[in-house]
């Protein structure tokens, strides 16, 4: 609603503004318009809405459909979190893509036990494309579901009973460069749908095979070393110490058991 003003001459007279006050107007406008995009840009990201455990280091596992059946009413007494394999490509060359026998019993009982829990696809990709369809390969699951942790994209290079690399991501021969363009386009995909993302790889991968200075920012690292700490120089939010870890709440002999630092 307009205010009008009372002057003795009944004329509303003309102010005269000074430059000085002009340039102070237009600063505080800018540093309001920064502040303004700041938060913005803040609540775009997925992974500034991680799920908070109110604990320094939360204990967790990761299980697929090589873990067999779970209690998980069991489990959640247990463990703080839980990330479930969704799905996976495979190792030759067409690199079909399959769902994980268990992901959706899997959920489903973990959402009703209430523990938090993300999800992974095991990854082959060698292309941003190919990326980009098992990021939404795995969205298309989980989105059925209540996930308060990131989806990870799980790249290895496997090895066969020799010890000998396999798999399409060996055969292409990419750079750390090439691999970090091809992660970041799962980051983006995932990101696009409003969830917070994430990789995992052995602490190596992360050194050797990476570019993590090319990588989103804003990415949950997970590194897999099964020593006393993690060997190799790279910074990381979730450790998975051990692969052999115990739990009656799983039918598999061993289980993966992985830290959260917050």
């Amino acid at each position: 609603m307009a205010t009008k003003v009372k002057t003795k001459n009944k004329k509303v007279n003309k102010i005269a503004v000074k430059p000085k006050i002009i340039v102070i107007a237009v600063a505080v406008c800018v540093l309001i318009a920064i502040i303004a995009s700041s938060v913005s840009l803040m609540a775009r990201h997925p992974s500034a809405e991680i799920y908070s455990f109110n604990k320094k280091k939360a204990h967790g596992v990761d299980v697929s459909e090589h873990n067999g059946e779970i209690d998980w009413d069991a489990l959640a007494k247990e463990f703080d979190f839980a990330f479930i394999r969704v799905g996976y490509r495979g190792y030759s060359e067409k690199g079909v893509i399959s769902e994980d026998k268990y992901a959706a019993a899997n959920l489903e009982a973990a959402n009703k036990a209430g523990i938090p829990v993300g999800v992974y696809f095991y990854s082959q990709a060698t292309t941003e494309r190919e990326a980009q369809k098992e990021a939404s390969f795995a969205i298309k699951i989980a989105k059925k579901y209540k996930i308060d942790l990131p989806i990870m994209i799980d790249f290895e290079y496997p090895c066969n009973s020799n010890g000998k690399q396999v798999g399409r991501l060996v055969d292409a021969n990419l750079t750390a460069d090439d691999n970090a363009t091809i992660i970041n386009a799962f980051f983006d995909t995932v990101e696009n749908k409003g969830y917070a993302y994430g990789l995992y790889a052995s602490s190596s991968v992360l050194h050797d095979r990476i570019s993590m200075n090319k990588l989103d920012d804003n990415a949950v690292i997970w590194a897999a070393d099964y020593n006393s700490k993690v060997t190799f120089d790279v910074d990381y939010t979730v450790w998975q110490y051990s692969e052999k870890g115990k739990s009656n709440a799983v039918s598999s002999k061993y289980v993966d058991l992985n830290y959260w630092f917050a």
